[in-house]
C-alpha cells in the first residue's frame, strides 16, 4: 500500500471509530497531500495535554467547539473526552447547563468564551487559571483552544461546513 492510500486508510478508520464524517479530510488530501500533510502535522496541538486536567483540557476543546458552531466537531469531541475518561455529567452540565459547572471548569469556559469571541480574557480569570494549572497548564489551554479552532476552519473552508447538528451524550 502506498502512502496515499495508507493516509485514506487512517482517516476512514478515525471516521469509523467515532462516526465522524471524514470526507473533507480525504479532500484536502487528494486534492494537495502537502497540504494535507501540513494540516496532519497540527492536528496534535489540540490534544497536547501534561499540566492540564483532563475535564478542564476537553471543556475548553469542547467550547471552543461550540463557539465556532461545528455540532459535528464537538460531537466528535464528546466521543474523545468520554473514552478518555470525562465524567459525563460533567459533559452534561457543559452542554445543557454551563452556568452550573463548577468554578474551575466555568473559568475555563469563560476564557476561551473571550478567547473565541476575538477580546481580551478577565486578567483576574487568567490568573486564576494560572494559579490552579500553573503556567504549564495555562500555556496547555492556549493550545487546546488554537488547535481545537483548526478543524472547523479547515471544514468552512473546503465548503464542508453544514448546518450545526446538536450535539449529545447518547452514544
Amino acid at each position: 500500500m502506498n502512502d496515499l492510500s495508507n493516509q485514506h486508510a487512517m482517516i476512514t478508520a478515525f471516521g469509523q471509530q467515532y462516526d465522524y464524517d471524514t470526507t473533507y479530510m480525504t479532500e484536502l488530501l487528494d486534492a494537495s497531500p502537502a497540504a494535507y500533510a501540513a494540516f496532519a502535522a497540527a492536528m496534535p496541538l489540540s490534544g497536547h495535554r501534561q499540566a492540564l486536567p483532563l475535564a478542564a483540557h476537553f471543556v475548553a476543546r469542547i467550547t471552543t467547539l461550540q463557539a465556532e458552531d461545528c455540532g459535528a466537531c464537538t460531537q466528535l469531541n464528546l466521543r474523545m473526552a468520554v473514552e478518555a475518561g470525562v465524567d459525563r455529567d460533567v459533559l452534561a452540565t457543559l452542554l445543557e447547563r454551563p452556568n452550573a459547572l463548577p468554578a474551575e471548569l466555568a473559568d475555563i469556559r469563560a476564557h476561551v468564551l473571550d478567547v473565541a469571541g476575538g477580546g481580551l480574557p478577565d486578567p483576574e480569570r487568567a490568573a486564576r487559571i494560572r494559579a490552579r494549572h500553573g503556567e504549564a497548564g495555562f500555556a496547555e489551554l492556549a493550545t487546546a483552544i488554537a488547535g481545537s479552532r483548526l478543524f472547523p476552519t479547515i471544514k468552512r473552508a473546503l465548503m464542508h461546513a453544514s448546518a450545526c447538528q446538536k450535539p449529545t451524550l447518547d452514544f
